[in-house]
C-alpha cells in the first residue's frame, strides 16, 4: 500500500492552517482613506513653532507610518479650524482618535454644485437692511468655494478699486493656465485644493479641465461675479440686454474683493 494517502492525511490540517494564515495576512493589509482630523490646538506642545510641524509629528509617531510624512499629510489647517487632512489606515486613525487633542473625524466626501437666488435666500434688500447699512460690503473680502474663476472676466477688473487691505495674508497661486499676475485689487487671491481628489485616485482631465484655480465649467466664475462682480455695461443674457438700473441691478458695488478657493473639478 502506498504511504502517500497517509502522508496527505497527516499534512492536510497543516496545509489548511498555512492557507488560513496567508488569508489573514492578506486581509490584514489595510487600505488608506482620506480623513479630516479636527484637533484642539490648546494641546499643541510649545516645542512646535507651527501647527503644521505638530501635525507632521503626529503622523510620524503612528505605527507603520512611512518615513516620508508627505505620503500621509495633504493639508494643514490653522485658521477657521485647527487640524489636518491625511491619508490614513483604520489602525492609524484609531491611534489618532485616542489622543486627548482629537475632537472629531470627518471622512472624505464629495459635494454637488448648487445654484440658488443668493440675495433672496439671505434676505438682502437693496435699499434697506444690512446691505446698505454695511456700505454694500465696502473693502470686505469675500471667499468663494467653487469650481475656480476666469480672471480675465470684465467682472473682475480692478479699475477704481482701493488698495488691497494690509490685513490680507493670502496668495494668488501659480498653476496650469493660471499665473499670479492674473490677480489684482479686485481678485486678490486664488488657490486650488486637489490633493484629496488625487489621493482618492481621481485624475483631473488635462483636456477638459485645469489643475489650478482656473475655472473650466464656469460655475465658480458665475457665482463669484454674482456675489462680488463689477457692474459691466451692456451685459446681456443670450442676446437680451439687462437694463443697468437700480431695480434690475444684480451685482454689487466696486469695493468688494474676492478670494477664490477651488475645490470642484469635472
Amino acid at each position: 500500500m502506498s504511504p502517500f494517502p497517509l502522508i496527505l492525511q497527516n499534512a492536510l490540517p497543516w496545509l489548511l492552517l498555512l492557507l488560513l494564515g496567508v488569508n489573514n495576512a492578506i486581509s490584514a493589509v489595510e487600505e488608506y482613506q482620506t480623513y479630516i482630523i479636527h484637533l484642539d490646538h490648546s494641546h499643541k506642545p510649545e516645542t512646535f513653532l507651527t501647527h503644521e510641524s505638530w501635525h507632521r509629528s503626529i503622523l510620524k509617531s503612528l505605527l507603520s507610518s512611512p518615513a516620508d510624512d508627505n505620503e500621509l499629510l495633504l493639508y494643514s489647517y490653522n485658521h477657521v479650524m485647527h487640524g489636518f487632512s491625511a491619508r490614513l489606515t483604520s489602525s492609524q486613525l484609531f491611534e489618532i482618535e485616542k489622543s486627548p487633542a482629537h475632537l472629531a473625524t470627518y471622512p472624505k466626501s464629495f459635494g454637488k454644485l448648487l445654484t440658488t437666488y443668493t440675495p433672496k435666500f439671505l434676505g438682502l434688500k437693496h435699499n434697506s437692511g444690512i446691505w446698505p447699512a454695511a456700505s454694500y460690503g465696502e473693502d470686505v473680502i469675500v471667499g468663494i468655494i467653487d469650481t475656480g474663476i476666469w480672471p480675465e472676466s470684465e467682472s473682475f477688473k480692478d479699475e477704481g478699486m482701493s488698495p488691497v487691505p494690509q490685513r490680507w495674508e493670502g496668495t494668488c497661486e501659480n498653476g496650469i493656465a493660471f499665473s499670479p499676475s492674473a490677480c489684482n485689487r479686485k481678485l486678490i487671491g486664488a488657490r486650488s485644493f486637489s490633493k484629496g481628489l488625487q489621493a482618492g485616485g481621481i485624475e483631473i482631465s488635462k483636456e477638459h479641465d485645469f489643475n489650478s484655480a482656473r475655472d473650466y465649467q464656469g460655475h465658480g466664475t458665475h457665482t463669484a461675479s454674482t456675489a462680488v462682480g463689477n457692474l459691466v455695461p451692456g451685459v446681456s443674457h443670450f442676446g437680451c440686454n439687462v437694463p443697468d438700473s437700480d431695480t434690475n441691478r444684480c451685482t454689487t458695488q466696486y469695493s468688494l474683493m474676492v478670494l477664490m478657493c477651488r475645490i470642484q473639478w469635472t
